[in-house]
């Protein structure tokens, strides 16, 4: 089928336009007859207009509203109806349409949220499940809202901090590209005609500009290739992007800011999950899809196993999670007092602050030492360039 745009006017005298998707305009032409229109033009559309997809806060805001209307009385297909017709986002709107379809026909409802909302997880569909079997779907509905809210705001906070670093990075390395390939040359030129015999440093410079002006198409070359396969790989590959994920765990700085984040999406998950309801051994699996990312799925795993054996969560967690020794001494101090939902909250709480505070001390050291590293860099050529030129003053 293509897609068709017509033109046409009703017997009121209307003018009318739309799009639709048919074999033909000749079955267009007569579908619109069937219905009182008298078509002036169908033309085949080039290309489907291009979707910008749902953001998470405007995903949020479409629960909260759902969760909203839920509160004040109406029944679920009524109030999928209700906001449905008033959600400005196309993805959006027709997610919420085939979930009201789906409660119709009688569908199991934390699937069919999974199936026609994009961004849902694992642990979002428990929260649902367990808002079905409570009864306080509203209440299920906004925490999947918060949760969803929480975990953006968090890979919010982690790209700031890189992306200041990342600008000066770039610059860097385009001045000194600019000094190698545009700069360096004209000197070399100039030397050659003097004919003295250059200092070390000079020539070490040359040899470079010379071996960057070799490397640099390649080195283009190859980050756009990359740019160009390894994104829609990574994105179509899940276990490619986990393992893209652990690998940058293993670098200083950035791997302990990883499994912070991780850590603080693993303990609010769950304590959301215990606190809707979800028993324990059906809340660590969902637990451990909202952590997974940041190398830490062998030892959730471990974990599991260990609370499946009869193990309490808190010494499973101590032995079996040795990145965790915070939450665990929380988890034994809420499995104590009966306030383990409390404590794993606390214990998120605690692991977002310690990033927030580690990014801060990351942003503030690298953004200086990237500028110093450049000053050096930068100096460091043009003294090298220059050193020549000051010996032939002196001999003058």
């Amino acid at each position: 089928m293509a897609r068709l745009s017509w033109r046409g006017v009703d017997a009121q005298g209307r003018r009318l336009s739309g799009t639709c998707h048919a074999d033909s305009a000749a079955a267009v032409r007569h579908a619109l007859a069937a219905r009182g229109i008298a078509v002036l033009r169908v033309r085949r559309e080039l290309r489907l207009p291009r979707r910008r997809r749902a953001r998470v806060a405007e995903r949020a805001a479409a629960l909260r509203r759902l969760a909203a209307v839920l509160d004040a009385g109406a029944p679920l297909d009524a109030a999928l109806r209700t906001v449905s017709a008033r959600e400005p986002r196309i993805e959006l709107r027709d997610g919420l349409r085939a979930l009201r379809r789906a409660v119709e026909r009688g569908s199991d409802l934390a699937p069919a949220f999974q199936d026609a909302l994009p961004g849902l997880q694992p642990a979002h569909t428990a929260l649902l499940e367990a808002g079905t079997w409570t009864g306080d779907l509203p209440g299920a509905l906004r925490s999947v809202a918060e949760e969803l809210e929480r975990r953006d705001t968090m890979r919010r906070q982690l790209r700031r901090a890189m992306a200041y670093p990342a600008v000066v990075a770039g610059t860097a390395l385009a001045v000194l590209s600019l000094l190698l390939l545009g700069v360096v040359p004209r000197f070399e030129a100039i030397f050659a005609q003097s004919g003295q015999p250059l200092p070390a440093a000079t020539r070490l410079i040359i040899a470079a500009s010379d071996a960057f002006a070799l490397v640099a198409p390649l080195l283009v070359g190859a980050a756009a290739v990359a740019a160009a396969t390894l994104g829609p790989l990574l994105r179509r590959r899940p276990a490619w992007r986990l393992r893209a994920t652990a690998a940058l765990t293993r670098l200083p700085g950035i791997g302990p800011s990883l499994r912070e984040a991780a850590l603080s999406r693993w303990c609010e998950t769950l304590s959301r999950l215990l606190g809707a309801g979800v028993s324990l051994l059906d809340a660590l699996p969902r637990a451990a899809e909202a952590a997974r990312g940041a190398a830490l799925g062998p030892a959730l795993e471990r974990l599991e196993r260990r609370v499946s054996a009869g193990e309490p969560l808190a010494a499973a967690t101590r032995t079996g999670l040795p990145e965790a020794p915070d939450a665990a001494h929380l988890i034994a101090v809420g499995e104590s007092a009966g306030r383990l939902e409390e404590m794993l909250a606390e214990a998120a709480s605690l692991y977002r602050q310690r990033l927030e505070t580690r990014l801060e001390r990351l942003s503030a050291f690298l953004e200086p030492a990237l500028i110093v590293v450049l000053g050096i860099l930068t100096a460091g050529v043009v003294g090298a360039l220059y050193l020549p030129v000051f010996e032939m003053g002196g001999t003058l």
